[in-house]
């Protein structure tokens, strides 16, 4: 068995962003597998570990073959009974093969290829020490990184997040010496930069986490995650309260220190007036400190942060962090003290003064939209009439806050602020959460609206949002997508499915569509054209959604073959296609589709004419004409109760009459009249099936195992 080693590689940087920190743990570890296994080296994804730190980026591999596999490679040549006589001596043809091949002609081996036997050319290469390959392997990691924003620093030409200052290598004990971008990898680690300034001369691979422990660096993110995540809990703990991260600063946390310790400090209690969110805002946004809150749920005056520094100036850090959170909670309470005398309905007629778009009108015009829309989301769910007022009234208050100081001052309280200055004025307590909660989802997996109208105003803001890009000619492309649209198409889907609402989108976007119109916006104003591409835009957000749930490409596109412009009803579609697909009635509706659709196709204008049963002249066209007007009702009432599974049985159900029919019947007869009648008939039959979707696109999709 080959032996083994581990390695250390360990690159050096100057303080990297938290974000270049999170990509680089993802990156590191498939890096590595991919420069060491390519090189020969076997290496399985267990043994590899990226740990990432401020001032490093360390691949850690363990149990490292000590020398390549050996090689082999054979070329093919001459079957045997060409290359050899009937003596066994090597023929012309294998002396010429031989010399092609730089080879003996005694070296050439028989193999079988095929059930035939040929000879082979052979050549072995052995494998080479590891200490030898692993350079260029280390070099292949160090340029393999890809970051959102990268740097040149000197004359090298490399590019990185931060400027690389030293590589380190070890290879069991053993050092790895090599250069790369100028820089000479040696045997050198650097401790915390404050509480260790002295290089670290690793040992050996083994010995590196123990070692950089001893000078003040957790190396490891995901023991620095256990530091930090116990001493919040135990520090909340002893304050009898609980500690929560509703931003999640957690995971930059543990990106911007080497040597975590959990402290607590506090501030004046006179500041727990402001409302809860502001409060924790001014905590969290830069600052990334950790509220707490008590039994009852209420914020207490204190505050927990990590610190990086020396433990021996704790206090000091302590003080300092105080005073800056003394200070944007002052900042904070001014701001709020003048929203509160300026009053919400005062900001409400402030909007006029806003744009909301160059062409959009302003956040003034954007409220009266969302009013309207509102009202009739709210009837189009068959909502109370409660509901609806509630809804309503909300939206005409929800941009308020946008004018409010403090939303200038902290953007993210933008819906929190509106809600605590309607409660102040004495608004209803669900017309409050609808305004707080018309937002969310602000990002992918955040929560949803837990309120019926704060649902639908979200709905209705998105809506609004989308038609109103789409109708400017604001469209994202690639990667660019200024206005969160592709988020919006993602929050209308979480929304309704999280609430299982009946909405047909497209009768929202078409209303919102004519709202912009009746304001005079400078918009494209083919209402058809807007609202099928926008629906289109939103449908193929959800498609993606399904996806990634699990369902097939495939199925998903059979389903929206329907035209359904529900997305409740899609995922319903989709979800009773994919087990149809297992079920032996599915070769039948897909023979039975094929059929019908592929004449279908030819039909071109015929396929609108009106049936004439006084044209038949064969009996397979009455029984295909009595089998569609029974599978038509069916189909209507079998969806209409959500019944997808039945449906499709009841499709599949056809086939005998179909495959009669094109037994029986030449479609495209000479006499016109009866040609026109015939394709009408199949077309017919074809859209009917298509209700159900497109099987032959679900036919193509790749089955699960």
């Amino acid at each position: 068995m080959n032996a083994s080693r581990d390695l250390l590689f360990e690159i050096g940087v100057e303080e990297l962003p938290a974000s270049a920190a999170r990509a680089a743990v993802g990156q590191a570890a498939s890096a590595a597998l991919q420069a060491f296994n390519s090189r020969n080296l076997a290496v399985e994804q267990g043994q590899v570990s990226a740990w990432v730190s401020p001032r490093r980026i360390a691949v850690f591999v363990q149990g490292l073959p000590e020398k390549q596999g050996d090689a082999e490679s054979a070329d093919r040549g001459p079957a045997a009974g060409v290359a050899f006589d009937e003596d066994g001596r090597p023929t012309r043809a294998a002396q010429g093969f031989a010399r092609a091949k730089g080879v003996p002609v005694e070296k050439l081996e028989l193999r079988e290829h095929k059930g035939q036997q040929f000879v082979f050319a052979v050549h072995r290469v052995e494998g080479r020490p590891a200490i030898e390959v692993i350079p260029d392997a280390c070099r292949e990691i160090l340029g393999s990184f890809v970051f959102s924003k990268t740097m040149r620093w000197d004359a090298s030409g490399m590019r990185f997040s931060r400027p690389v200052r030293w590589l380190a290598a070890r290879f069991g004990d053993e050092a790895v010496a090599f250069e790369a971008n100028g820089l000479a990898c040696g045997t050198t680690s650097r401790g915390h930069r404050f509480l260790d300034g002295d290089g670290i001369e690793i040992r050996s691979a083994g010995e590196y986490r123990e070692q950089l422990r001893d000078a003040a660096v957790v190396v490891d993110q995901e023991e620095r995650r256990q530091v930090i995540s116990d001493g919040l809990q135990r520090l909340a703990g002893a304050l009898g309260a609980e500690y929560f991260d509703p931003a999640g600063e957690l995971e930059e946390v543990i990106y911007l220190v080497e040597n975590p310790s959990v402290q607590q400090g506090s501030f004046r209690s006179e500041h727990l007036r402001l409302p809860d969110e502001v409060l924790v805002t001014a905590m969290q946004s830069h600052q990334r400190y950790f509220p707490l809150r008590d039994g009852e749920g209420g914020l207490i005056a204190r505050f927990l942060h990590v610190i990086n520094g020396d433990p021996a100036h704790i206090s000091e850090i302590t003080e300092g962090n105080e005073r800056v959170l003394e200070g944007r909670l002052e900042d904070a309470e001014f701001s709020y003290d003048k929203d509160l005398d300026t009053g919400i309905e005062a900001m409400r007629e402030s909007l006029t003064s806003v744009a909301f778009h160059k062409l959009l009108g302003s956040m003034a015009d954007k409220s009266a939209r969302l009013t309207e829309l509102a009202a009739a989301l709210c009837d189009l769910l068959g909502a109370e009439s409660r509901e609806r007022e509630t809804a309503v009234t909300a939206a005409g208050l929800a941009k308020a806050d946008l004018v409010s100081i403090m939303v200038q001052e902290f953007p993210t309280l933008e819906g929190h602020m509106g809600a605590a200055y309607a409660a102040i004025e004495a608004y209803p307590a669900d017309v409050c959460h609808a305004i707080g909660e018309h937002y969310l989802p602000r990002h992918a997996g955040d929560r949803l609206p837990r309120t019926f109208p704060g649902a639908v105003l979200a709905v209705c803001d998105r809506a609004d949002n989308l038609v109103g890009a789409f109708a400017a000619d604001e469209l994202p492309t690639g990667s660019r997508d200024p206005y969160g649209l592709r988020r919006a198409a993602a929050g209308i889907y979480d929304i309704v499915r999280e609430r299982d609402l009946e909405l047909d989108l497209s009768v929202i976007l078409r209303k919102a569509h004519g709202l912009y119109v009746s304001q005079g916006a400078r918009v494209n104003n083919d209402a058809a054209a807007v609202t099928a591409a926008v629906t289109g835009f939103v449908f193929d957000r959800i498609q993606q959604r399904m996806v990634e749930a699990g369902l097939p490409v495939g199925v998903v596109e059979a389903a929206r073959a329907a035209g359904i412009t529900s997305i409740r009803r899609l995922g319903l579609l989709a979800e009773a296609i994919e087990e149809f697909r297992g079920s032996p009635g599915f070769e039948d509706l897909h023979t039975a589709y094929f059929r019908c659709s592929k004449i279908a196709a030819k039909a071109g204008a015929d396929a609108a004419a009106p049936i004439d049963p006084g044209l038949f002249s064969e009996e397979a066209e009455g029984l295909l004409f009595d089998a569609l007007g029974g599978l038509e009702e069916e189909i209507d009432a079998l969806t209409a109760r959500d019944d997808y599974s039945a449906a499709l049985e009841a499709a599949a159900r056809v086939r005998p009459i179909v495959d009669r029919y094109f037994d029986d019947v030449l479609v495209m007869d000479k006499d016109e009249g009866t040609r026109r009648n015939r394709l009408a008939l199949v077309s017919r039959m074809a859209a009917a099936l298509q209700v159900l979707g497109d099987p032959m696109q679900a036919a193509a999709a790749p089955k699960k195992d």
